[in-house]
Order: C-alpha cells, then sequence, then structure tokens
C-alpha cells in the first residue's frame, strides 16, 4: 500500500476486512521486530558493562542491531491506514527523531501533515 491511499482506502467497510487483517499483521511484525531489537539492544549493553572491557566494545559496536528509521515511518503509515492516529503519530515522531534528513521524504511529510491535520495541530 502507499501512501496516495491514505483517506482512500477505508479499512472499516467491511468489504475491506482481508485488508485490514493484513495491515493489522504488519503491524505486529514490525512492533515484535522492535521489541526484538530493543531487547537484544539492552541485553548487549547489560553484556558490556559487566565485561568492562575495551574488547567487548569494540565487538558491541561491530555487531550492534540497527533498525533501519523507515522501520517507523512504515508502522506509522499501517496505523494511519487504521486511523489509529495516536500510534501513528508515536510513530512518525520517532522517525522525525532518528532520521536527519526527514524532510526529503515525501510519504512521511503526508502521513504526518495528515495526523496533524486530524489533531487539528496545525499552524497557517
Amino acid at each position: 500500500m502507499h501512501s496516495r491511499q491514505f483517506g482512500f482506502l477505508k479499512l472499516n467497510a467491511p468489504e475491506q476486512t482481508k485488508r485490514k487483517a493484513l495491515v493489522v499483521r504488519a503491524i505486529k511484525y514490525l512492533e515484535r521486530m522492535l521489541v526484538q531489537a530493543q531487547s537484544e539492544k539492552q541485553r548487549r549493553k547489560a553484556d558490556s558493562t559487566k565485561l568492562n572491557s575495551e574488547e567487548s566494545k569494540d565487538d558491541e559496536e561491530d555487531n550492534g542491531i540497527s533498525i533501519d528509521p523507515k522501520t517507523y515511518c512504515k508502522l506509522g503509515h499501517f496505523h494511519l491506514l487504521l486511523e489509529d492516529y495516536t500510534k501513528a503519530m508515536s510513530a512518525y515522531q520517532k522517525f522525525y527523531s532518528l532520521k536527519g534528513d526527514y524532510w526529503k521524504d515525501a510519504s512521511f511529510l503526508y502521513g504526518q501533515g495528515l495526523v496533524y491535520f486530524h489533531f487539528n495541530a496545525f499552524q497557517w
């Protein structure tokens, strides 16, 4: 699905139940992946502080878990499709904080703009 479908794809309609189920599964998958990556980071950080040696710090940097910021943007898009604006805003804010050149991503700006519009959080 592409961000151009926001507002045009009504997943709460009865004929869209299969698509809605697919989006819900995608959200669960992405959230599970993010939780696992975060717990792995915390585990590695705890291990490195226990060992407290220079060698373990080098290993942590080499084998570090990194999540592509686009993952948060996609998660925001999926929540937006489900009209869960609070979770969409949270995901977009995480993308914004991780991506220095967020302003180059048109789909992010469009999705975030729709969320701001929903919350009436915009200035003219």
